[in-house]
């Protein structure tokens, strides 16, 4: 593969480009996303981003897996910081989610984007569930079993696929409700175990 072979130019070049790609989805839907669009808005030749990307499913299936590791690095802090103070899990899922429709709006949305166009292309389903998997696992771990925390996990892509589509969000609003959900889960998966 030419990404094991890139050097630091040529990795810096195919980042450039995937950041362009993730911001063109964002702005304008996975629709728009093509090579030329991607290579006028980055300022690269069309040749550039056709020899990083072959084909519109390389480039589509690269932009998906690059928003996601982008969103799962946000995930992946959240794990740290709930395992070290576990019941404070709901304030840190909280967390996450403002901080996916703010400071990593772009690549939520991107992601979003890709996810529905997953409905009806088979080749970026895998890194979709891979993505689900592993948020449904950190949910799972403080929440309850695997299928609670898979049910979770798809509780909050809705919220932050409906979120994104209110641009005036009162973002402090939709912390504590994000928290009070993630809390009534715990507390409901609580009350459950004991009950057994």
């Amino acid at each position: 593969m030419r990404e094991e072979r890139l050097t630091a130019r040529g990795a810096a070049r195919r980042a450039l480009l995937l950041d362009t790609a993730i911001e063109l989805v964002a702005d304008a839907g996975a629709g728009a996303l093509t090579h030329r669009a991607v290579a006028t808005r980055a300022q690269v030749s069309l040749a550039s981003v056709s020899y990083h990307f072959s084909s519109i499913d390389d480039l589509r299936t690269a932009m998906f897996e690059h928003a996601q590791q982008t969103v799962a690095s946000q995930v992946a802090k959240v794990g740290v910081q709930s395992e070290s103070a576990p019941e404070s899990f709901a304030q840190f899922a909280a967390d996450l989610v403002v901080a996916l429709l703010t400071e990593h709006r772009a690549a939520t949305i991107a992601m979003q984007e890709m996810v529905t166009a997953a409905a009806h292309d088979s080749a970026l389903r895998p890194t979709f569930h891979r993505f689900h998997e592993e948020l449904g696992e950190l949910l799972a771990s403080c929440i309850g079993d695997r299928d609670t925390g898979l049910t979770a996990a798809s509780t909050i892509q809705g919220l932050l696929q409906t979120a994104l589509t209110y641009p005036e969000l009162d973002m402090e609003r939709c912390h504590r409700s994000t928290a009070d959900f993630i809390s009534r889960l715990r507390t409901d998966r609580q009350a459950a175990d004991d009950c057994r």
